[in-house]
């Protein structure tokens, strides 16, 4: 093979990486779980302990029924940017800033949780590359962390009343 094509190989190989990641944040904003469900391994390590949320190793089909909390929410946007991707074999670990905001309407009054963070997602590749690890930290809340957990509650128990159905 060619330099050339080695280095065509490597570069479709970390967009391919990439491209997995960004899936993450789309599916989520676009609520299509089969989506985000299929960039899984069977079990994947969640690292959410820095808002308070899961540290664990789960089967993907838990973490995505988590995840569907989401659902509450009237809209996310989360934006993911200076994106990294390194590649050794058959592993590899993508990082990137994530800027996440929760919106939710409640009565009079519209509320945003959002953060700045880092994600590291550890991927291995299973035809193609699928996420078999997530870790957020988290930089700060913009709007204040008071803000981001009132949104939360108030978008889980939206979730858990539509869902007690």
């Amino acid at each position: 093979m060619s330099q050339r094509s080695a280095a065509i190989d490597a570069f479709l190989d970390r967009e391919a990486a990439v491209a997995a990641v960004t899936s993450y944040a789309g599916a989520l904003d676009a609520r299509d779980w089969d989506a985000y469900h299929a960039l899984f391994t069977d079990e994947i390590a969640i690292d959410y302990g820095a808002i308070g949320s899961l540290v664990a190793i789960i089967p993907a089909d838990e973490w995505t029924n988590r995840c569907r909390a989401l659902e509450g929410f009237d809209a996310t946007a989360h934006r993911l940017h200076n994106i990294v991707t390194a590649i050794d074999g058959d592993a590899a670990l993508v990082t990137s800033i994530v800027d996440a905001a929760h919106f939710i309407a409640l009565d009079d009054r519209e509320l945003m949780g959002d953060l700045i963070g880092h994600y590291a997602h550890r991927l291995v590749r299973e035809n193609g590359w699928k996420i078999a690890g997530v870790t957020l930290t988290v930089v700060g809340y913009p709007a204040g962390k008071a803000a981001f957990d009132a949104a939360f509650a108030a978008a889980r128990a939206i979730f858990a009343e539509r869902h007690a159905r």
